[in-house]
């Protein structure tokens, strides 16, 4: 199992051989994009400078060593990207959720496709994931337990958003 989690650490196995995508082209810590949700945090727009953003009253940040990984999430051939967000509010703990992005059919800008897993407390975090044939692996660390588990998901295109897959 820990040396499944060092692929995922490495970079994620993608299940198809689409070619690089325009959207690894993005520069994500430095972009302006709409944010899903990210547990108590509302979908907005955030300008990120160097992994890091604010709106309104909440602060957002790319999780801290956690490299964002790309694969065909969507079935549609081309690579999306996987990103760890944080978000909160300023001095107090961040809830961490695993968001879905794209880009504009044109490869330009930034498009949300919606939160993978965002966990109810903050005290369940996503830590790591990996992709093979569409499907997402996320590891749930529970701080509270001391231990963790696996959940699975996979975009539903006829509801435009991501699915728990594994029956839970």
């Amino acid at each position: 199992m820990a040396g499944a989690w060092a692929l995922v650490a490495a970079g994620l196995i993608a299940g198809s051989g689409a070619a690089a995508a325009d959207v690894q082209q993005v520069d994500w810590h430095n972009a302006e994009f709409e944010v899903p949700q990210v547990g108590s945090c509302p979908r907005q727009v955030v300008s990120f400078t160097d992994g890091a953003g604010e709106a309104g009253d909440r602060v957002y940040r790319f999780t801290p060593d956690k490299p964002i990984g790309y694969a065909d999430v969507t079935g549609e051939g081309v690579e999306d990207a996987l990103i760890l967000i944080e978000c909160g509010p300023r001095d107090a703990e961040y809830s961490r959720a695993l968001i879905g992005m794209t880009t504009d059919p044109g490869g330009a800008a930034p498009r949300t496709l919606g939160t993978v897993v965002s966990p109810p407390v903050w005290t369940q975090v996503p830590e790591e994931f990996q992709v093979f044939h569409h499907d997402i692996a996320v590891w749930i660390n529970d701080f509270d337990t001391g231990q963790g588990h696996t959940e699975h998901y996979r975009w539903a295109s006829s509801a435009q958003a991501f699915v728990r897959i594994d029956g839970q």
